[in-house]
């Protein structure tokens, strides 16, 4: 670290920064984490939690901390004049083992996360806040305020990189004069109360008084709901004024009383639907709502965000520790702002859907085609990068994951096997994994089925999957019931190239495709060494 204070400056201690200080900690790079908030948030912004989310969590290892304070949504429930219409989740052939989308309160989330960041050695330092920073083919010179007013202090950091992770009026898209393209759309209004009502509690419920829409989506919280109005009508600083409006429009709807407490939180906003061009310039990044903007509708800003930085961690982790070149970072944009532009067109097609009742227009099975189609794309699960630079093309069209999408597309019985416990538990490390299939004791062992595993790289683990178990202090992972190789799809003498964010660069079989695939990786962007 000669020459630098820190190796990464992590700009925004939200739920996507905390997610990339403890990716970069847990990977032995130096961070520092700072926020111009004088401390943690006290109400809740984000919601729902997808099923990629979830599974990200789980490869985090802090999916058991989350679950205990959540609440699981089964399905869409639309309140229309003629009828009501539950559609229950149903990802449409992508397989998980979250099949549902998880309610949580940020502010949990936020804490459970700045637990694992402190106890990887990072602390938050609140009521900092990033002045002004520089950046060229060196290093990033930022200048830091810490305190108010009179008592205020400043301090340059030297750091290799800078992530800003600042929000919708990030000083590090600004500074770097990324524009945020798009358009302002609706004026929404959003409010946190009880609700005296009989709703069923694991469903999202659109309903649709006189002159607008509303959404209902339930906290973990007995009683307690999160209410949106897409008319934008009312004064967020007259709560009791807004738990009248909420009252009237709900009873409306439902055809019956029904009753609205004064709200803990209310917030009127104008929706933005904007995404930058790019994610990066030289040695700064930015993720999360300084990258892309948008509706509230289907829960993806959150979502998108921890994605994002989970996306860009590692990768950061590899240059820095000498595993790759720069080159590797520029994958980031490749891979992620396509994601970031998509959601301008899925999340607008929800929000123009959310504000109309569609008995003046649409048949009821166009209705249930529309929310299984948001479902689906809502769960984050379709998410794949086949077309970057770090997926090695594969002509065959069999079945199991193909190069490009996640890894676990299991089930949640198939998750609970022997083998997918095992290897669940070796995808948590933060290196790239080799996944080798050397099936049973009449199979060709690991040995054999690569001949040079000692020219492996520095940074790829080598992890032996087999219905036989292990010899004494031989690593790998026991599938006695072979659940593992059949939901992979992965016959005996196959290989799978697994990456730290748990996407498959590669497949194939044998010693020789393996090395070619190696190859074209290293001759890319990764070494074949550490060069600490």
């Amino acid at each position: 670290m000669a020459g630098y204070d820190v190796d990464v400056l992590v700009v925004g201690a939200g739920p996507v920064g905390l997610t990339a200080a403890l990716q970069l900690a847990r990977r032995g790079v130096s961070v520092r984490l700072v926020d111009a908030a004088p401390g943690p948030a006290t109400t809740s912004r984000a919601l729902g939690t997808h099923a990629r989310s979830l599974e990200i969590y789980d490869q985090l290892g802090i999916l058991g901390d989350i679950a205990p304070h959540g609440t699981r949504v089964n399905g869409f429930i639309r309140h229309q004049a003629d009828r009501t219409s539950r559609i229950d989740y149903d990802f449409g052939g992508l397989v998980t083992r979250f099949p549902y989308m998880f309610n949580i309160d940020q502010v949990i989330t936020e804490g459970v996360l700045r637990g694992h960041v402190a106890s990887a050695g990072v602390e938050v330092e609140w009521n900092t806040r990033l002045e002004s920073f520089q950046h060229d083919e060196e290093a990033v010179t930022a200048v830091l305020r810490s305190g108010d007013g009179s008592a205020a202090a400043h301090e340059t950091v030297r750091a290799r990189y800078l992530w800003g992770c600042d929000g919708g009026h990030s000083t590090v898209r600004k500074t770097l004069q990324l524009p945020l393209s798009g358009e302002a759309a609706h004026t929404w209004l959003i409010a946190d109360a009880i609700v005296h009502t009989d709703l069923e509690r694991d469903g999202l419920h659109w309903l649709f008084p006189a002159g607008g829409a509303l959404m209902l989506f339930p906290f973990p919280d007995p009683g307690k709901w999160r209410l949106l109005d897409t008319t934008g009508e009312g004064h967020a600083e007259h709560p009791g004024q807004i738990a009248r409006q909420f009252s009237t429009k709900l009873s409306h709807a439902l055809g019956r009383d029904t009753l609205v407490d004064s709200p803990s939180w209310v917030s009127k906003f104008t929706i933005q639907q904007r995404a930058v061009p790019a994610m990066h310039v030289g040695r700064c990044f930015v993720s999360g709502d300084a990258a892309h903007v948008h509706s509230p509708a289907s829960g993806q800003g959150l979502n998108t965000g921890i994605q994002d930085a989970y996306n860009l961690a590692w990768k950061l982790a590899m240059v820095i520790r000498g595993h790759a070149d720069a080159a590797l970072l520029d994958t980031y944009d490749a891979e992620r702002v396509p994601i970031g532009q998509a959601l301008l067109a899925s999340t607008g097609e929800v929000m123009n859907t959310a504000m109309v009742d569609t008995t003046t227009r649409d048949t009821q099975d166009s209705d249930r085609d529309f929310m299984r189609q948001l479902i689906r794309k809502m769960s984050g699960l379709s998410i794949a990068y086949p077309d970057s630079p770090l997926t090695v093309p594969d002509d065959a069209s069999g079945e199991g994951p193909r190069p490009g999408q996640r890894l676990t597309q299991i089930s949640a019985a198939d998750a609970l096997s022997p083998g997918w416990t095992a290897l669940r538990a070796v995808l948590r490390s933060s290196a790239w994994h080799l996944l080798v299939f050397a099936g049973t004791r009449h199979a060709p062992r690991q040995d054999q089925v690569l001949a040079h595993a000692t020219s492996l790289p520095a940074w790829l683990e080598k992890v032996t999957v087999s219905r036989q178990r292990p010899d004494g202090d031989d690593s790998g992972v026991w599938d006695p019931d072979g659940r593992v190789q059949d939901t992979l799809a992965a016959a005996d003498g196959d290989w799978i190239l697994v990456r730290p964010d748990g996407y498959l660069s590669a497949r194939g079989t044998g010693d020789t495709s393996l090395h070619a695939a190696l190859d074209r990786l290293t001759g890319l962007h990764l070494r074949e060494c550490a060069q600490v």
